[in-house]
């Protein structure tokens, strides 16, 4: 079952991206944290499919989690910049924060398509 992680400090934005997501896609796993509460998630917690955060969260989402872990920058600024620096930082895709339900099915469909897809299994 794919994983979504969303690292968001402000808790009702937390809140809505967690509902959203759930029911988007009600097949995955989704939860969050503050972006300061992330040391607590295991280094290279494999469960992780992907990690929704704001850019200057990315390096320390890449250090925690699993080179497989997609991470989607969630930014107010979609400037060129912005987006090399969130190429240079190795991100999967970037999404306007703040992001619309229709906006992260576009971005997150193919990506958790392909994940269940290869085969990964649904523990229930």
């Amino acid at each position: 079952m794919p994983t979504i992680l969303i690292l968001e400090d402000d808790a009702s934005a937390r809140n809505a991206l967690v509902g959203m997501l759930r029911d988007l896609f009600p097949r995955t796993r989704v939860f969050a944290t503050r972006v300061d509460a992330s040391s607590g998630i295991a280094d290279g917690d494999d469960a992780v499919t992907l990690v929704l955060t704001g850019l200057a969260a990315v390096e320390e989402a890449r250090r925690r989690l699993p080179k497989s872990a997609g991470v989607i920058a969630l930014t107010r600024d979609m400037g060129p910049d912005t987006l090399l620096r969130a190429e240079a930082l190795g991100v999967t895709a970037s999404v306007r924060a703040p992001a619309t339900s229709e906006r992260l099915r576009q971005v997150l469909e193919p990506i958790l398509g392909r994940v269940e897809a290869s085969g990964a299994r649904d523990p229930d």
